[in-house]
C-alpha cells in the first residue's frame, strides 16, 4: 500500500458553508446535495453498525457497543454535528455480522461502519473507505502444546477462518503457495472459534494479529498460545466503510477524521484500547502505533487503496 499525492485537505468551513447554502436552496426533486448527507440534516441522525465480536474494535458490553472502532465513531459524530452546525446529532445503531456488513451499507440501512473492515480495491466496488485508521497482517494461532511453529506444519489439518472475510483469500492462497493439504472451514463467530481452538477441536485459526492477541488476551492464559511468527499478508489498512455516491459526506468524515487522528485526543484514545489495561476486563494489548500508520497520520494526502 502507499500514498501517493491527490488531495490536500482545505479549510473545512468553506465546504460545509457552501454545502448548507446549497442544501438551503434545493428543491425537493433536485439531488445536487449527497442523500445520505441531506438525510442526516434533516433527520438530525446517523446510522451506524457495530459488531459483537471482534474485541477490542467492536464489542457489546454494559448494554451499549463499546470498543476502538466505537469510540472513533463517536468522535467524529461530535465533529460532524460541530461542522454542520446542528443543535444534536443522534446516533442509531445497528447490529450487523461479518456476512451482512456490506450489505447494510449497499442497501442504504447505515451510513457507515464502526468495525474493523480492512480496505481492499475489490471492496472499494461496494463501499468508499475513510482514511485508515488501524493497520494489520494476517497471521494463525495455535495452542502452544501443540507445538506449530510454521505453516507447513498445519498440512492434512482443519483451520478455521471467518467468512466473509480477506482472512480467507490469505489462507487460501498460503495453501496453494506452500502446497498444503488443509481443509479450511469457514465460521461466522470469532469468540466461539477461540473456544473451539481452546478445547483442541482446532488445531488453528486465522485472523488478523490484533483479533489474535485480543482474543489470547482474553482468555485469561495466553500463555498457552501462539501466533505464528510468519504473516500471511502485509500489514492492511482498516477504515470505515461508507455509502458510494456521497463525495461531501466522505470529504466531511475523511476531514474530520484525519482532524482527529493529528490531535493529542487521539493519541489518548488509542492508548486506552492498545498500550493500557482495557477496563473491566483489565487486560493490555501492548500494541504501539505500527509505521504504516504513523505515516498515515503525518500525511495530508488521501490514502492510496
Amino acid at each position: 500500500m502507499r500514498l501517493i499525492n491527490t488531495y490536500c485537505y482545505p479549510p473545512l468551513f468553506s465546504m460545509v458553508a457552501v454545502f448548507l447554502v446549497a442544501f438551503s436552496l434545493l428543491a425537493p426533486t433536485t439531488s445536487r446535495a449527497d442523500d445520505l448527507l441531506s438525510s442526516i440534516v434533516q433527520t438530525k441522525t446517523i446510522t451506524l453498525s457495530y459488531q459483537k465480536d471482534v474485541f477490542p474494535f467492536s464489542y457489546f458490553e454494559d448494554n451499549k457497543p463499546q470498543g476502538y472502532s466505537i469510540d472513533i465513531c463517536h468522535r467524529l459524530v461530535d465533529l460532524l454535528k460541530q461542522e454542520l452546525h446542528l443543535s444534536t446529532l443522534k446516533i442509531k445503531w445497528v447490529p450487523v455480522t461479518t456476512a451482512t456488513q456490506f450489505l447494510t451499507i449497499k442497501n442504504k440501512s447505515i451510513g457507515m461502519g464502526c468495525i474493523p473492515t480492512i480496505g481492499t480495491v475489490e471492496r472499494q466496488k461496494i463501499v468508499t473507505f475513510s482514511e485508515p485508521y488501524f493497520f494489520s497482517d494476517t497471521r494463525f494461532v495455535s495452542r502452544k502444546e501443540d507445538d506449530i511453529s510454521d505453516i507447513n506444519q498445519l498440512n492434512g489439518h482443519t483451520v478455521m477462518v471467518k467468512s466473509g472475510t480477506v482472512f480467507v483469500k490469505h489462507i487460501q492462497q498460503a495453501n496453494i503457495q506452500h502446497q498444503l493439504s488443509l481443509n479450511i472451514d469457514l465460521g461466522t463467530d470469532n469468540m466461539t472459534a477461540f473456544s473451539e481452538l481452546e478445547s483442541g477441536k482446532l488445531p488453528a485459526i486465522v485472523s488478523s494479529d490484533v483479533l489474535i492477541l485480543a482474543q489470547m488476551a482474553l482468555s485469561g492464559h495466553p500463555q498457552a498460545f501462539s501466533m505464528s511468527d510468519d504473516a500471511l499478508s502485509p500489514r492492511l489498512p482498516i477504515a470505515i466503510p461508507m455509502q458510494k455516491g456521497n463525495p461531501e459526506f466522505t470529504e466531511l468524515v475523511n476531514h474530520s477524521l484525519k482532524q482527529l487522528m493529528q490531535s493529542k485526543e487521539f493519541s489518548a484514545l488509542y492508548s486506552k484500547w492498545f498500550l493500557q489495561p482495557i477496563m473491566p476486563e483489565g487486560i493490555t494489548l501492548n500494541l504501539p502505533l505500527s509505521p504504516e500508520l504513523q505515516q498515515s497520520i503525518a500525511s495530508a494526502k488521501h490514502y492510496s487503496y
